[in-house]
């Protein structure tokens, strides 16, 4: 029997809207089984996800992004609630984290500081430069 771990009210409602999420991203492309042949998930795994009873791991919650390739908005609100649910980043930015490792130290500077919205906006266009540089290189 599986060990039942006591979860709070805010975290079961990100659970259940998560699921919620995943369902509309695929409703109309393919169906709930496709999508969890696709990912190599049982199709009763991917029905539990869907319908909030359980959480994808990171491991799946990656592959899940990377075959529903939800709208940059859509993506961004399923991370904040992987976020909640998982109490860590998405499985992307923890690999781009591993990827760039001495990051993690100038990440470690903002710790406990809260940057304002023009600080997050002038990093994002920061970030987003380097990414155009990578592609000309």
């Amino acid at each position: 029997m599986p060990n039942k771990i006591a979860i709070d009210k805010a975290t079961k409602k990100a659970i259940k809207s998560l699921g919620i999420e995943i369902a509309r991203c695929h409703e109309g492309v393919m169906s709930q089984s496709k999508l969890a042949q696709k990912i190599g998930l049982p199709r009763s795994n991917m029905k539990y996800i869907e319908d909030g009873i359980n959480a994808p791991t990171a491991e799946v919650y990656g592959r899940l992004i990377k075959e529903l390739s939800p709208e940059p908005e859509v993506k961004a609100r399923m991370d904040q609630l992987y976020m909640q649910i998982r109490k860590t980043p998405p499985p992307d930015v923890c690999a781009t984290l591993l990827q760039n490792k001495a990051l993690i130290c100038a990440l470690q500077q903002m710790s406990g500081i809260t940057m304002t919205k023009e600080q997050i906006d002038k990093t994002t266009d920061l970030f987003a430069s380097f990414a155009i540089e990578s592609k000309k290189e």
